[in-house]
């Protein structure tokens, strides 16, 4: 003998019914949305303090949302873009988490300690003196303050070299203008 299977019944749900679930997966959504936005500002402002306790937390907080599928890595980076950071150097680590028992080692990129407005002043800066051809001493201040920066860890030699050329050949025209 075959075994007969069951039809599947039709369930006729009313539309009040659906009209409040459908309420329900809105406010649940907003909700949703609310807490994410909330903990990726908690996140960033973490990764922006730059004080080491704080700073490890919120990159731990942030690897375990990545594990556990819950990404909210563009709003974190959209927070620290709106606030003048580079979101790639935010997640760099501060000097303050570096050993420094060996002194013979190298010095530690601190690259990332500098805000990022300052840091795009210097490089405007020391870009256009190494540009001008009029003085000589101007290009070689320029050369001077650049690896002794590098030598105390932030190194600005490749935004440098980006401005260099930005300025001598304009702006890249395969990257997109938005």
């Amino acid at each position: 003998m075959a075994n007969k299977q069951a039809e599947p019944k039709t369930v006729i749900v009313p539309v009040s019914m659906l009209n409040d679930m459908r309420d329900a997966n809105t406010l649940l959504r907003r909700r949703l949305d609310a807490m994410q936005q909330l903990v990726a500002t908690h996140i960033a402002q973490g990764l922006a303090s730059r004080q080491g306790e704080r700073w490890n937390a919120a990159r731990n907080l942030t690897q375990a949302l990545d594990e556990a599928d819950c990404n909210i890595d563009q709003q974190i980076d959209g927070w620290l873009e709106e606030n003048g950071w580079d979101p790639r150097s935010a997640y760099k680590t501060p000097t303050s988490l570096t050993p420094h028992t060996d002194p013979w080692a190298s010095k530690p990129d601190i690259t990332a300690d500098v805000p990022e407005p300052v840091r795009r002043v210097i490089v405007e800066r020391l870009a256009d003196m190494l540009l001008d051809r009029q003085d000589d001493w101007h290009a070689e201040q320029a050369r001077r303050f650049t690896f002794a920066l590098k030598a105390e860890g932030a190194d600005l030699t490749g935004a440098i070299e980006k401005r260099i050329t930005s300025l001598t050949l304009g702006p890249d025209p395969s990257e997109p203008p938005f």
